[in-house]
């Protein structure tokens, strides 16, 4: 049974629908995810869009995610580095917008205009998430 918490699936359509955001892969230069377990990455691509349910673990396992991949998840390090309780995720937007202001220091992704953030809480049933972007839609 997967774990796909339905909550994050339908906050997710909403941001994407008024952004315009139909394949979120092939959209976003990059993803700044509330990651607090290396397992929640492949739960998250999954559950935000970026492949099927079930695939997850495979844009990982080809390195995708990865600094330089196709879809960058967490190029800050995200909460896997560093997880202060409350902060987190309006570090996720931090990180994100930085990015596509160009001003992420070290671990700025070249060329990224546009940046999903995610953050959630309780037991994966409240969710916040944005689209950032350096050009206006």
């Amino acid at each position: 049974m997967p774990v796909d918490p339905r909550a994050g699936r339908e906050c997710a359509a909403a941001v994407y629908k008024e952004a315009g955001i139909t394949n979120p892969r092939q959209e976003f230069d990059l993803a700044e995810v509330y990651v607090p377990f290396s397992w929640y990455e492949p739960m998250w691509l999954e559950n935000l869009g970026f492949c099927e349910v079930g695939e997850g673990w495979k844009l990982v396992d080809e390195g995708a995610t990865a600094f330089d991949g196709d879809i960058p998840m967490n190029p800050s390090g995200g909460v896997l580095s560093s997880n202060p309780i409350g902060a987190s995720g309006m570090i996720r937007f931090a990180e994100a917008a930085m990015q596509v202001r160009g001003q992420a220091g070290e671990h700025q992704i070249e060329g990224a205009k546009k940046a999903l953030g995610h953050a959630y809480g309780g037991g994966s049933q409240f969710f916040a998430m944005w689209v950032v972007g350096s050009e206006k839609p």
